[in-house]
């Protein structure tokens, strides 16, 4: 069970020899090993899984999947193959029992650092600029809730001794009002208004950019002033931007704010946030205040009196992921940056929103007669969220705050589209089958979900919880503005049934815009953002309701040009020079129906009898982010 309410001690310098305290956390491997755990947590996937990503979709990044690479690593390095399972528990208990008494930062630091080097998870500087930043924090939350004795050895040693699941089930509850009968939304009538939706997502400024350094150094994030120069046979990074693990220039954002033209008017945007570099080792909240203040003023300066709604990122905070719930308060809450948010966003949000904002990150509004938007704070939902290991129930209520959104909106006879940056198929496995129940039963209301995170193009299905057969809604998930990583520069249009009585605000169409970094970055070249595709046209759609995309979705899986085609959007136009072979485009077409983590039942019928994959493996890949 969660425990609380331990507040740290003063940490104090170790010396040579073994105190009793030590003694008390056990000997020094198992310490190492604590110290493992610990930072396995800590650290985020950017770090953790610091090498580029792959050509080849792969498994889900949960915790338990980033703990069973880390686990063999920890016990070849410390020899802990014999370690039996009552010592496990007993040293465990003694742990457990020294940091509630007396946990020292400078301790968790100094051996964090040590193992990170010696795992070889980062190189050097980035070990310790990362442990710097991390350490307060999850001393913080590990003398909140420790993993208990059996939790631990059962991460270690296997089930026979003990039970590693520190994020339990939980349910929100629904009101008893019956669910109405499913009515899909009709056509809009020829001539009815169409708005348009400008969605940016994944911008990741990187104030530190400089053209001509090195886009492939040993850093997770290259192409700064930091990452030094490349060698004499290869370029360095582009002006506008590289095909790398490199984030965006500011003049590269300005470029794409202030070259919108062709793909406007636009009624409202919908900005889902990621707004700071991947340089998530070294980050002061000065640092997130700056990127925060400095791109919401580019923002308002090229789109002007057009309506911007936006959400919260996971890299809008530091340290990356560390989102506490409300109850935590002082210095290590999150209120610095929701008031920070709630001042520069002020003239876009109405004081009810602006209230919720500055609470927990998540606010509702009425942009037009008949629509409610939700901008929800997915980093509640998140894997990587450290602070959600003291409690991971429904973070800040907002799932039930959601359903009384719902309802009342049911009640008035609105609509309603969700914003967010992290897409519920990648959100913690209560989080995300709750929301999934939500959405089936208000399947009616909600008219469109719009998320990011992920830098590629694709989307999430939601079925029917009783059959898992019946497309119900669909989230758009909309390529990032960032290149981060190998991709071209991108945004989003979507094109929605309009503002007029009686209006569905479905989705009908989207568009995918590019800036091609090969032609921009020549010499003398100037940028153009040119429409890349139009999904119904390009698909071959007959309209962009669910069941479009699900039947889109059954075909790629049988038509290899169709999904090479995919593949090649999916990827904003610059794709792997590896091919994605059957099981790659099977696990691809998984995560397009896995709107619900850990669900491979929802995968059930990609795969033929006798086909290549299992469909145990079939899981989304992970995000570039």
């Amino acid at each position: 069970m969660p425990r609380h309410g331990v507040s740290p001690g003063q940490g104090h310098p170790r010396s040579g020899g073994e105190t009793e305290s030590d003694r008390s956390r056990g000997s020094p491997r198992l310490r190492l090993l604590w110290m493992g755990l610990a930072l396995a947590l800590a650290l985020p996937d950017s770090l953790v899984l610091w090498a580029p990503a792959g050509a080849h979709p792969l498994p889900s990044q949960s915790h338990p999947a980033r703990f069973g690479r880390l686990v063999p690593q920890l016990r070849n390095a410390f020899g802990w193959w014999n370690l039996t399972c009552p010592v496990c528990k007993g040293l465990f208990t003694a742990i457990d029992f020294g940091l509630k008494r007396e946990p020292s930062v400078a301790w968790m630091g100094s051996m964090a650092t040590k193992l990170c080097k010696l795992l070889k998870i980062a190189p050097p500087t980035v070990c310790q600029s990362a442990v710097q930043l991390f350490e307060d924090d999850m001393v913080e939350v590990w003398t909140r809730s420790v993993l208990s004795p059996s939790e631990a050895c059962g991460l270690l040693l296997g089930n026979t001794c003990g039970h590693w699941d520190i994020f339990s089930s939980w349910n929100i509850s629904l009101p008893a009002v019956p669910k109405p009968s499913p009515q899909p939304p009709k056509p809009p009538a020829p001539g009815a208004p169409v708005s348009r939706i400008l969605f940016l997502t994944d911008l990741h400024w990187d104030h530190d950019y400089l053209e001509g350094t090195d886009p492939d150094c040993e850093n997770p994030l290259c192409c700064r002033q930091d990452s030094g120069l490349p060698p004499t046979s290869r370029p360095g990074a582009g002006y506008w931007g590289e095909y790398s693990k490199c984030d965006l220039p500011l003049r590269t954002l300005e470029s794409l704010l202030s070259g919108l033209g062709p793909a406007g008017p636009f009624d409202m945007v919908y900005w889902t946030g990621d707004i700071p570099a991947h340089n998530v080792w070294h980050q002061s909240r000065q640092d997130q205040l700056r990127a925060l203040t400095t791109v919401t003023a580019l923002v308002k300066k090229f789109l002007g009196p057009v309506p911007v709604y936006p959400a919260v990122g996971n890299h809008e905070s530091t340290p990356v992921n560390g989102f506490p719930p409300p109850f935590i308060e002082g210095n290590y809450s999150s209120s610095w940056l929701y008031e920070a948010m709630a001042k520069v966003w002020e003239s876009w949000l109405p004081a009810e929103a602006l209230h919720t904002l500055r609470i927990g990150g998540f606010y509702a509004l009425s942009p037009r007669p008949g629509l409610r938007l939700i901008s929800l704070n997915m980093n509640f939902c998140s894997r990587e969220n450290f602070w959600l290991l003291i409690n991971s129930t429904d973070p800040a209520g907002q799932l039930q705050w959601l359903v009384g959104e719902l309802q009342a909106a049911e009640d008035r006879g609105d609509k309603v589209h969700i914003i967010g940056h992290i897409p519920p198929g990648h959100c913690l496995k209560s989080w995300s089958w709750n929301y999934y129940r939500i959405v089936a039963r208000y399947e009616n209301t909600l008219a469109g979900q719009f998320f990011g995170h992920t830098h590629v193009d694709e989307f999430e299905v939601f079925y029917d919880e009783e059959t898992l057969s019946r497309p119900l809604s669909v989230a758009f998930l909309a390529p990032s503005a960032t290149t981060y990583i190998g991709l071209n520069p991108g945004y989003r249009v979507y094109q929605i049934d309009g503002n007029y009585p009686g209006s569905s605000h479905v989705v009908l169409d989207h568009e995918t815009y590019i800036l091609n970094l090969t032609q921009a970055n020549e010499p003398g070249a100037t940028p153009h953002w040119q429409r890349l595709y139009r999904a119904r046209e390009t698909y071959g759609l007959p309209n962009a309701l669910p069941a479009s995309w699900n039947d889109l979705v059954y075909r790629m899986r049988g038509d290899t040009q169709l999904f090479q085609t995919f593949w090649f959007l999916y990827h904003k136009g610059h794709p792997p020079s590896e091919p994605c072979g059957m099981p790659c485009r099977l696990t691809t077409l998984c995560a397009q129906l896995s709107a619900r983590s850990d669900s491979p039942a929802l995968c059930r019928h990609l795969v033929p009898d006798g086909g290549l994959p299992d469909v145990q493996s079939l899981q989304p890949r992970p995000p570039f982010c």
